[in-house]
């Protein structure tokens, strides 16, 4: 049996650590339905969009689980600005 590298756990546990749900500092009623709604959304487009850029080539592939994470949750951050949500200074 082979042993497992450092850098190989390193990698998939940073992976794995991205892969929680993200609430971006945004005000507004984070309980009310459209609230809700409008986060899965953005949270669903910008982790495929960020999946798909890095697929795009070998090098971005590679990096991704350590790239990844922070880029998805920067695009859910804007697209919930894009659909009206101000950034809460206090938590930002």
């Amino acid at each position: 049996m082979r042993p497992i590298r450092p850098s190989l756990v390193i990698s998939l546990l940073v992976g794995v650590s991205g892969c929680a749900a993200y609430d971006p500092p945004v005000q507004g009623d984070r309980t009310s339905d459209k609230y809700k709604a409008d986060l899965e959304q953005c949270r669903t487009s910008s982790t495929e969009a960020v999946r798909l850029k890095n697929a795009s080539t070998p090098q971005s592939w590679i990096i991704s689980p350590i790239t990844g994470p922070p880029a998805v949750r920067a695009a859910i951050l804007k697209c919930m600005e894009v659909k009206g949500y101000a950034l809460d200074k206090a938590e930002g």
